[in-house]
């Protein structure tokens, strides 16, 4: 009787990815068909609506050197980011093709909490450089 059931969940399951996936690509036109200046015409129409002023500077990109240096570190706290997760994917396919052996579980435990640990050191730096940046544009701007 339990082959039956799972024969029946696995059509089941297989039947719904099929309609997502249908459903998926049916909104796929009409989620693409927005471009990019009719998505900033819908924020403008909403600010002005909302009262929101864009300022007498709004056009004009600010490229001081405390812009440049955020940016530089967001790219790289972005890239180390992305490094730590590869990390996690390693340990995990190192853990499915471990074939039960505890050696090579305890490896990509290994890989998978190192990974984990690096995202968590790395959110805490982006927080704290967070914290930092704008306590001093508080500071030097004084609003």
């Amino acid at each position: 009787m339990e082959p039956a059931v799972n024969m029946k969940m696995s059509k089941i399951n297989l039947l719904l990815i099929l309609a997502s996936v249908v459903f998926n690509l049916m909104l796929a036109p009409v989620i693409l068909a927005s471009t990019a200046t009719d998505v900033l015409e819908g924020v403008n129409n909403t600010a002005q609506q909302a009262g929101v002023s864009k300022g007498p500077a709004a056009d004009k990109p600010t490229q001081n050197l405390a812009t440049i240096i955020g940016r530089i570190i967001n790219y790289l706290f972005a890239s180390v980011a992305v490094v730590f997760l590869t990390v996690i994917l390693i340990g995990g396919v190192f853990w499915m093709e471990s074939n039960g052996k505890e050696e090579q579980i305890q490896k990509a435990k290994t890989f998978i909490l190192n990974g984990i640990f690096g995202l968590m050191v790395i959110f805490i730096a982006y927080a704290l450089v967070f914290v930092i940046f704008n306590s001093l544009e508080f500071s030097t701007n004084g609003a």
